[in-house]
């Protein structure tokens, strides 16, 4: 007679392979997601649409030794918004400064020790080395005077941007808009055009920055790790 071998013995085999399939297949799922997760981080810093974007700006006038001054008048702060179109080639950014306020202004001395400067940055109200984004070419203030007689209420300057690859040749146009308020000439506006692919550049820098910062701390914690086992045997001799 025939003899049948049952199938039975067959099954623990097939859920075996079933099981090491499906153990494979989740590894590589989980090491994946941190990898997802990083690209999410990374396009969400970026902000390639600029949706996230929140700038300040300050302006100050020094003296001939880059000194701030701290009397009335001195120094002005504001918000900056991009007011270009969404994806514009050129990327324009401006602040307003209330000339009215008799505190808080910007008065434009007409006297030859003095300079304009200022600085832009985002991310939030204080400003520091990981946040700014450009600054103002210090302009003596007797030089912003001479343009005002020849375009009343207006005149021009430079920004530069460090973070940019050759940054020093590719120096950006700011315009600037004053009020004669009692017998002072108040700052009132400051706009200045950024091209995108710089505006990119400098955001792809600061991914750079992000991404920097994330692997010291790994290697922070990595050796902190060390540490510890190490006095962990310590302990135990």
């Amino acid at each position: 007679a025939q003899v049948t071998r049952p199938l039975a013995r067959e099954a623990p085999f097939t859920v075996f392979v079933a099981a090491a399939r499906g153990s494979s297949t989740s590894g590589g799922m989980a090491d994946a997601k941190p990898a997802e997760d990083k690209k999410k981080a990374e396009k969400k810093l970026l902000d390639q649409d600029d949706e996230a974007f929140c700038g300040y700006c300050s302006v100050h006038i020094l003296d001939q030794d880059g000194i701030a001054g701290r009397t009335l008048g001195s120094s002005v702060k504001a918000p900056v918004s991009i007011v270009s179109a969404p994806g514009a080639d050129t990327v324009v950014f401006e602040a307003g400064f209330n000339p009215g306020d008799p505190l808080f202004y910007l008065e434009l001395r007409n006297e030859e020790q003095f300079y304009l400067w200022g600085q832009w940055w985002m991310d939030g109200p204080k400003q520091s080395e990981t946040n700014a984004f450009c600054s103002l070419v210090p302009l003596k203030t007797q030089d912003c005077h001479k343009q005002l007689e020849s375009t009343p209420g207006e005149f021009k300057a430079q920004l530069h941007c460090p973070y940019l690859r050759n940054s020093t040749s590719r120096l950006m146009d700011a315009t600037f808009q004053t009020q004669e308020k009692k017998f002072k000439t108040k700052l009132c506006k400051a706009t200045f055009s950024m091209p995108r692919d710089a505006w990119m550049e400098y955001k792809a820098y600061r991914v750079r920055l992000w991404k920097s910062g994330k692997i010291w701390q790994g290697m922070a914690k990595g050796d902190d790790d060390e540490e510890k086992k190490e006095e962990g045997g310590k302990k135990d001799d």
